[in-house]
């Protein structure tokens, strides 16, 4: 039985993503997600999964498949010195030349950007994103988005798991000739890819019909509570009152932000909510061992080396984007922005790269030599090798 296969080889062992991919792909229809711990379950205790195993092998929480992928997408896997960024053709600093666009998003627009000019450059009708709960904000929901213009309502990130891919289902059952762009993080991407390389049905349609991928650097993602009591306990608001939930509101890098049904907004600086936000990770997460996936189209993170010093005060810069071109497709895109001047795009070199990555690589390296399994890396049998820094002392404040 499928599920209980699932079970056995991924939820039990605090493997799952909460990607959602699963329950994209059951032919049944027989897998939802519990909303606070973000993981499988079965909808119908009657049901019979027969000799089907897709939800297993769509799953990304241990075979994240990188080495195949890169194969099909690239025609070769990584090398080491391509370990954390994968393969790409062109790194570029970038932000969106739309001022709302700009202003809106987390890291200078470069995403929403993107997926717009994907929208009209590739003919799609949706375009999957990141937003929140319609009946209860304090929790992320997937979106399909049909409208270019809408996409600026989704530009900031959004630091809480949810079962992202689901939402695709949608498509597939309602509009399946429609094209589809979307954004993500490694595990989604992931998991797209393995379902494009699915024979199914729906492996079929993927291949066909989801046109590009823009994937978001990902240093761990947090289970709902994290938002619920950093709104409790430091914001000292209670959750029901919440109307409105924005994670990078305001001047760059931004600040948590939330509006009660009352009129009131409260903030919180985004520091705080990083190290808030560390106590409340999956272990999936936090032994991942992908801050890019490397087989996204392309692959956007904040330009800004630390984004947890500039929220407060020290050495902060310009809003902007670090834009990794990975395929043909991704090429044309840019192209196409460009022309149409809606991407300003610059060359950068890669010196200081990222406060996020840095945590993800100590990390991972602490979970590579514990006895449990984690999930695969995207070189076989590659092990880090570095002085193990407490992710604690990246998060530091300095006394004055």
């Amino acid at each position: 039985m499928s599920y209980q296969n699932l079970v056995n080889s991924i939820i039990a062992t605090d493997l799952c993503a909460s990607c959602g991919a699963c329950a994209l792909v059951c032919p049944k229809d027989l897998i939802g997600f519990d909303k606070e711990s973000v993981t499988p379950v079965l909808e119908k205790s009657d049901a019979s999964c027969g000799e089907c195993n897709d939800c297993v092998d769509v799953c990304p929480g241990v075979n994240t498949d990188v080495v195949s992928q890169e194969l099909r997408l690239f025609g070769r896997s990584r090398d080491v010195s391509e370990r954390w960024l994968g393969i790409f053709q062109h790194v570029y600093g970038g932000k969106a030349t739309e001022p709302e666009v700009f202003k809106k998003s987390a890291s200078g627009g470069s995403v929403t950007t993107l997926l717009g000019v994907a929208m009209e450059y590739l003919d799609a009708k949706y375009a999957l994103v990141m937003g929140r709960d319609s009946d209860s904000p304090v929790y992320s929901s997937p979106v399909l988005v049909t409208d270019r213009k809408a996409l600026v309502n989704h530009s900031q990130s959004t630091y809480q798991l949810a079962p992202f891919l689901s939402k695709l289902r949608e498509v597939y059952e309602q509009d399946p000739t429609a094209n589809i762009v979307m954004s993500g993080i490694a595990c989604h991407v992931q998991a797209i890819r393995k379902l494009q390389g699915m024979s199914t049905e729906v492996g079929r349609w993927a291949r066909e019909r989801i046109v590009f991928i823009v994937e978001i650097g990902c240093s761990s993602n947090t289970l709902p509570m994290g938002t619920q009591s950093l709104i409790n306990e430091i914001m000292e608001v209670k959750v029901d009152d919440v109307v409105e939930v924005k994670y990078r509101e305001g001047d760059y890098p931004g600040q948590i932000s939330v509006k009660t049904s009352k009129g009131d907004e409260h903030v919180t600086p985004f520091w705080k909510a990083v190290r808030h936000f560390k106590e409340n990770k999956s272990f999936r997460c936090l032994s991942c061992g992908d801050w890019l996936s490397g087989l996204a189209d392309v692959s956007v993170s904040d330009g800004d080396p630390n984004i947890f010093s500039g929220s407060l005060g020290i050495d902060q810069i310009e809003k902007h984007g670090r834009v990794f071109v990975r395929t043909q497709t991704a090429k044309e895109v840019i192209r196409y922005a460009d022309m149409m001047n809606d991407l300003e795009i610059w060359p950068i070199d890669l010196v200081g790269l990222n406060l996020g990555l840095e945590r993800k690589r100590n990390r991972r390296a602490h979970y590579e030599t514990i006895d449990k399994l984690i999930p695969d890396g995207p070189i076989p049998d590659f092990q880090e090798v570095l002085e193990i820094i407490p992710d604690s002392d990246f998060l530091e404040v300095p006394t004055q």
